[in-house]
């Protein structure tokens, strides 16, 4: 699909809470999500699994690699399930990835932030805090399996990050049981860029 199409289809999503399937580029996976924020680069969609939401996330439109809305059973079941009542806009600037890490920054959201190298193309991933960024990078504070956080944060390009999600059932119920996030407690959108 052209970008264009693509966008027309987020946008009329976003309108009418569209319920939508997605191929991206080196995933063989279809993705069902609810399109509820887009711009010229990002969108933000809530993701569907098992007949039941997952948090958002906030993805490139250039990873996308077709998008369709199609009414089906499916969408009968996630109505009469009570989901689509579940659906919720979000009120982020997603102009650039900046409005979306001050958002999870200022609330201290534990989130998963996705890269995806530019040499080799393989995918990476850090789940944890915003600790700070500059022009050029993010810096991500990580919890592994044990709960234990990461001694350094992890660097990820902002030319290299494809997608973040928050409000994951994981995240979620993974960071009511860690312990305090060595991060100082500051919000990074007041924090001068280095």
């Amino acid at each position: 699909m052209k970008k264009f199409e693509i966008s027309a289809v987020l946008e009329e999503a976003c309108k009418q809470g569209l319920h939508c399937h997605m191929f991206l580029k080196a995933d063989p996976n279809c993705y069902s999500c609810f399109p509820v924020k887009t711009s010229e680069d990002l969108f933000i969609y809530m993701e569907e699994q098992d007949f039941r939401l997952d948090g958002y996330v906030a993805r490139r439109i250039k990873d996308i690699v077709e998008i369709s809305s199609k009414v089906d059973l499916t969408d009968e079941i996630l109505k009469s399930e009570g989901v689509m009542d579940q659906v919720e806009s979000i009120d982020i600037d997603i102009s650039s990835w900046e409005g979306l890490l001050s958002f999870l920054s200022s609330r201290k959201l534990n989130a998963i932030f996705e890269s995806q190298d530019r040499d080799s193309g393989m995918p990476d991933y850090v789940i944890g805090r915003i600790e700070k960024k500059d022009d050029r990078y993010l810096y991500v504070r990580g919890f592994d399996t044990n709960g234990q956080w990461e001694e350094k944060p992890t660097r990820i390009a902002f030319s290299e990050l494809c997608s973040i999600s928050w409000n994951t059932r994981y995240v979620d119920i993974f960071s009511k049981y860690l312990p305090p996030c060595p991060v100082a407690e500051r919000d990074i959108s007041l924090v001068p860029k280095d």
